[in-house]
């Protein structure tokens, strides 16, 4: 994965992460040092497994990476204090997914013996994937939650879909995160601490050096 292709296209797909006090408050807790962080909402192996794939969307380079800037810790709480709990439900069933998906293209039997290349190709696999492939798999998983809506459903869970949607989803709001990061907002991404004047239509290579703006 390179970070840098990703962020070129940075804004394009990202879930929104709207910056109410709860939130504010999230990032605000997030950057106090702590020697062992206690997740809210995954448990330690899915927390794990989350810290990995965010590094690997956005690994550590001149730029400090998902987990240097604690955004792992930011998505736990933010998917704890704002999702909706159907929402809680719809992202665990896809981790879930993932994983065992992980695990039986590794051949391997519990979660914490995953490795970056494990996680890695599963991540390549699913957002690397052909668009055709990427659209079946938004069907299936459409028709899925359409049915757990019925009384009485059996629907079997599609699990390659679902964990297609895992790390779709997974990627925006690591982008998404990463973006609202203070420190990347004010060191990385053009930044104005007091906006002045409102300009359209600019050449953004010449206001910025190419870069866009801070949230």
């Amino acid at each position: 994965m390179d970070r840098r292709k990703v962020l070129k296209t940075i804004g394009y797909g990202s879930v929104a992460i709207t910056l109410t006090p709860a939130v504010v408050g999230l990032f605000h807790s997030c950057q106090k040092n702590s020697s062992q962080f206690i997740p809210e909402f995954f448990n330690n192996d899915q927390f794990n497994i989350v810290s990995q794939l965010m590094e690997l969307i956005l690994p550590e380079t001149e730029i400090p990476g998902a987990i240097n800037l604690k955004l792992p810790e930011f998505l736990d709480g933010y998917i704890k204090v704002i999702y909706s709990l159907e929402g809680q439900k719809k992202i665990t069933l896809g981790l879930e997914s993932f994983i065992d998906i992980a695990l039986l293209d590794s051949k391997k039997s519990k979660a914490e013996k995953l490795t970056n290349e494990d996680l890695d190709f599963q991540l390549d696999k699913y957002l690397r994937a052909e668009i055709n492939q990427k659209n079946h798999w938004k069907k299936e998983i459409s028709k899925f939650n359409k049915d757990l809506k019925k009384e009485n459903s059996s629907s079997s869970k599609p699990l390659e879909a679902l964990a297609y949607g895992f790390a779709d989803q997974l990627r925006s709001l690591s982008i998404t995160s990463f973006r609202t990061n203070e420190y990347i907002g004010e060191n990385v991404l053009a930044y104005a601490p007091i906006p002045g004047e409102q300009r359209g239509c600019v050449d953004l290579m010449e206001t910025t050096g190419g870069k866009i703006w801070s949230l």
